[in-house]
């Protein structure tokens, strides 16, 4: 319930004010996993640094 309640929070889908580290990166794709990048700046920051990371290769098929 709680991460239903976290989720739906406009507040927790905010980009950071700092660059996610790898870890936490990890850590908000894991927890906003039912969001898309496109709509979610959170999910997009991580995204984008796992892909700077050479964590992540983006697809070229399917849409963020």
């Amino acid at each position: 319930m709680q991460h239903f309640i976290a989720i739906t929070n406009q507040e927790a889908h905010q980009p950071p004010s700092v660059p996610f580290t790898i870890e936490q990166s990890h850590s908000v794709m894991q927890f906003h996993v039912a969001c898309r990048a496109t709509r979610c700046p959170r999910k997009a920051a991580a995204l984008d640094a796992l892909i700077e990371a050479g964590r992540v290769v983006p697809s070229a098929s399917k849409p963020r």
